[in-house]
């Protein structure tokens, strides 16, 4: 893939660079040296006006890779770019590739009528499928271009929807870099009533001392400090997973989380003052079961009509915000409400961050 030149040739590509990613320039990232994918090329409004699609058909124990699949196939900026065709159109790898398929799947599942379907399987954990699919498409969209820079890896479109940067600031640390994330961010919390609460204790100071203590990188001694997790970028689409599963006994935790409709996410930047940074919820996946090893997902989905819809499995049925609003959520999928109109896209942030809220 060759890098992007913007259509106004009379304008260099390193003013265009610092133009779409505006955030690279004062906080500690560097800059790509190539950017894989226009960010103004990403619409986060519907294009194309669609109503909901068909259900998918249970093939055995295939419920989790249904529900997480129509949550994929209704987050705008990928439906429509998948919409568009434009991948199949241009990639030349001869086996396979994640991008074709998801391609393939969410231009039949909007527009055909009858039932889609899959192989037989057996129950998996939809988190786990999500990531795993999210890196797929990110190793298809890169397409062996392994050799670049962190920062050029990271304008994918896959990247620009399903990356981020975290940052974690020690008050005894030399510095305070941003991290790379590109899979999920456990939150290990003893009572949670609330995403918002949960969020606040992605923010709260760490304090580290005792045999907890930070070895200090100017000193070299073990000393007290105060260690913070910060969301480093903003982000076009927000996915929030409460981790109800135990790793080690595969057990639930079955309690009432509340979440909003809308989410303003500027109080856990690590700019935390300036406009607000609201989100809109547009799907929820839920797990009904007693564990991870059994049991069956469902999700909600906001369709291009602008209407709420109970995906389960094959059965599809109009829903409304507040039933939406009061499950047992497992995955929440909240997409950025810009100020920006789509002419101005180019000046708004393509990063977007993924969190774990673990319940306790």
């Amino acid at each position: 893939m060759l890098p992007f030149k913007h259509p106004f040739s009379n304008r260099n590509s390193k003013y265009f660079l610092k133009c779409n990613f505006l955030a690279v320039v004062n906080d500690g990232i560097a800059p790509p040296q190539r950017i894989l994918f226009p960010p103004e090329k990403i619409r986060m409004d519907w294009q194309q006006p669609l109503s909901v699609g068909v259900g998918l058909q249970n093939m055995g124990n295939t419920c989790y890779l249904n529900a997480t699949l129509q949550c994929l196939t209704y987050t705008p900026p990928l439906a429509n770019y998948m919409l568009s065709l434009e991948h199949s159109k241009s990639c030349q790898e001869k086996g396979f590739c994640m991008m074709c398929t998801l391609e393939a799947h969410i231009n039949q599942a909007l527009h055909l009528s009858k039932k889609a379907h899959f192989r037989y399987g057996r129950q998996e954990d939809a988190h786990e499928f999500l990531s795993f699919t999210v890196e797929a498409l990110q190793k298809a969209c890169l397409n062996g271009s392994t050799t670049l820079d962190t920062s050029s890896q990271a304008t994918t479109l896959i990247n620009q929807i399903f990356g981020g940067y975290l940052r974690s600031q020690g008050t005894c640390q030399k510095s305070s870099c941003p991290l790379n994330w590109s899979g999920s961010t456990f939150l290990f919390i003893q009572t949670v009533t609330s995403v918002t609460e949960a969020l606040e204790q992605l923010v709260k100071p760490e304090q580290l001392d005792g045999e907890n203590s930070y070895k200090c990188s100017k000193c070299e001694n073990m000393v007290p400090a105060s260690k913070r997790y910060t969301i480093h970028r903003s982000s076009k689409v927000l996915i929030i997973t409460l981790k109800r599963f135990s790793a080690f006994t595969g057990g639930k935790i079955n309690k009432d989380v509340k979440y909003p409709e809308y989410l303003d996410l500027r109080a856990y930047m690590s700019q935390s003052m300036g406009e607000p940074l609201i989100y809109s919820l547009y799907a929820v996946l839920v797990h009904s079961g007693s564990t991870c090893n059994e049991g069956h997902y469902i999700c909600f989905i906001k369709a291009g009509n602008g209407f709420w819809y109970r995906m389960n499995d094959a059965i599809v049925e109009r829903s409304d915000t507040e039933t939406v609003l009061n499950q047992q959520a497992y995955l929440l999928f909240y997409i950025r409400v810009s100020c920006c109109s789509e002419k101005d896209s180019h000046c708004r942030e393509t990063i977007v961050c993924v969190l774990v809220c673990s319940l306790g």
